[in-house]
């Protein structure tokens, strides 16, 4: 349970928020029909928030307080307007920029952050996303924001002098964006013809869902199974399009242009500006004379994200060329998902023949032993999996044909897959396959038997099923009491996992990695991996020896091999094969 809003909590809910659109993802993207039926908005918000969360984690000082929850909402923003993909994101970038200022009032004003705060924070970002929008729409992402910060700001006016509780202001909000989501289906057209809610306010609503679970005291994930039914429900219904093309709006007629084609372009840049006013007007003007649509200018402080749908991106280019220089400029095919190359840019050069598997290392022992499989081992800040941003540019700087991710942990797979999706859509040529491995013993399962010169799609079901085939435990030291599934422990314990859950609680490492693999070896197999970490607490050797021991014991035909992983917070990783 969150009990104050200061610069942790914004983390807590931040990571949190990331991994349940990590999860929710594909389903969003299946949701997407308007403004183009192009299946991405999750993996956009995805996309943009994972940048988002990378600028987080390189902000330091102090984070009590109402400054520092500002300050990490501020590089929230920062991150997201940066990298902003899509409609979606740059939506996204301007929400968190409204929240962002009014939490930074706050901070200046001394004051603290309650309830009537994060209500006026959600009223912001409502105004802030609806500027930024050239033509707002209803049954939108827009829709359901408001229908939140509507929800939070009334119970706080009821309630008066009193400030109702946090809890059951971010319960207001997240029941009513549940609410107006469902409502979006009979908002707009396209979404009642094609049977769903709208894919951006699905995304909003995560949001809220797991801030709402944070304050209450629960687990985020509570929310989604039921939510996330609600959301797929109406894509079994009969009357989705016969193909994507069909959903699209149609756009106002243009002389000399069928009057049903619309936009068929993406343009997207960064621009800095001390005129951003005039040149959202002036983009107004062409895209409407375009018979463009979906402009968004996001941001503000001389900083601006733009985007817009346009049928010749040519005009729009050279007037912002009168504002500023503009940068991270990509034009792309919305019905192909191409990068065009820009006039006076080069064309991105052709993949090379040849093939890079990129592993997630956690530790300087795993990237070591990695890189001797002939991988390429990343690491991502704070010892966690590489961010989707880090994977898709070492997909880029590779510049081969076929890139293998290895992933090593279950919070891991979100970002592999959203950044292959992402490489596949934006490199011709180039196929990025996933082997989804959840522990450092998998992923080493999966190289052992990479073989370079096998053709791409053997290599990947050969890794896929090796990976799939190591039975993986750990073990981690309790920092307080908790409640497991194999009962109460205390700070100090080691816990004992097999899978992704707790199978027992004891005294020492030593004594919790023999009884973790007296169960995994009860079923049989033929090699006992382990990987030490960087807390192991006592000699390597010792440990080795005692579960070899044990291994040949029990089972004298199974072998027993250890590396030196290095990573942090696992004293030890288990893998049977």
């Amino acid at each position: 349970m969150l009990e104050a809003v200061d610069g942790a909590a914004v983390r807590t809910w931040a990571r949190a928020s990331l991994a349940a659109l990590g999860r929710a993802r594909e389903e969003i993207d299946a949701l997407n029909v308007f403004p183009v039926p192009d299946g991405d908005t999750g993996t956009n918000l995805y996309l943009t928030f994972d940048a988002a969360c990378e600028t987080l984690d390189e902000l330091s000082g102090s984070v009590l307080g109402a400054g520092g929850a500002a300050a990490a909402l501020e590089a929230l923003a920062a991150g997201a307007l940066e990298s902003a993909h899509g409609n979606s994101g740059a939506i996204l970038a301007q929400l968190l920029r409204g929240l962002a200022d009014e939490l930074a009032d706050t901070a200046r004003a001394g004051g603290h952050i309650d309830s009537a705060v994060i209500a006026a924070g959600l009223a912001r970002a409502d105004a802030a996303a609806r500027r930024a929008v050239a033509v707002p729409v209803e049954g939108t992402m827009l829709s359901v924001v408001r229908a939140a910060a509507s929800a939070a700001s009334d119970l706080v006016k009821q309630a008066g002098p009193s400030q109702p509780p946090f809890p059951a202001v971010a319960e207001a909000a997240r029941k009513a964006a549940a609410e107006a989501l469902a409502a979006t289906r009979r908002q707009l057209p396209v979404l009642e013809k094609a049977g769903v809610v709208d894919a951006g306010g699905r995304g909003v609503c995560i949001f809220l869902d797991v801030l709402a679970a944070l304050v209450g005291g629960y687990d985020p994930r509570r929310l989604e199974a039921s939510a996330a039914a609600a959301a797929r429900r109406s894509l079994l219904r009969p009357e989705r399009p016969a193909h994507p093309g069909s959903a699209r709006p149609t756009t106002s007629h243009q002389p000399g242009r069928p009057e049903s084609a619309g936009p068929g372009l993406e343009l997207v840049f960064l621009i800095e500006t001390g005129s951003g006013d005039e040149m959202r007007a002036e983009l107004e003007a062409i895209a409407t004379a375009d018979g463009g649509d979906s402009l968004v200018v996001a941001g503000g402080g001389g900083r601006y994200r733009v985007h817009v749908h346009l049928h010749q991106p040519g005009p729009a280019i050279e007037a912002a060329l009168a504002y500023g220089r503009p940068h991270d400029l990509r034009v792309t095919a919305l019905t192909e998902c191409v990068d065009q190359p820009v006039a006076g840019e080069h064309p991105a050069p052709e993949p090379r023949p040849g093939r890079v598997v990129l592993a997630a290392a956690a530790g300087a022992g795993l990237a070591e032993l990695f890189a001797q499989a002939g991988a390429a081992p990343l690491s991502g800040p704070g010892g966690r999996p590489p961010t989707s941003a880090q994977l898709s540019r070492a997909v880029l700087e590779a510049g081969v044909r076929e890139v293998v991710i290895v992933t090593a942990d279950s919070e891991g797979l979100a970002p592999a897959f959203a950044a292959a999706d992402q490489a596949e859509r934006d490199l011709p040529g180039v196929r990025v396959a996933v082997i989804p491995g959840k522990a450092a013993v998998q992923a080493v399962a999966a190289l052992a038997v990479h073989e370079p010169g096998r053709r791409f799609d053997a290599d990947v079901v050969a890794m896929t099923a090796a990976a799939g085939a190591t039975r993986y435990g750990a073990l981690q030291v309790a920092v307080d009491d908790a409640w497991t599934m194999a009962g109460v422990a205390r700070a100090g314990d080691v816990l004992g996992f097999i899978e992704d859950d707790v199978a027992l609680i004891t005294g020492t490492v030593l004594e919790a990695a023999l009884a973790v693999v007296d169960r995994m070896v009860s079923a049989g197999g033929e090699m006992v991996t382990l990987v030490t970490g960087a807390e192991l607490g006592l000699p390597t050797e010792e440990l080795v020896d005692a579960v070899s021991a044990r291994v040949l014991a029990r089972r004298p035909e199974m072998d027993v091999v250890a590396y030196a992983g290095g990573q942090p917070g696992w004293p030890l990783l288990i893998g049977v094969e």
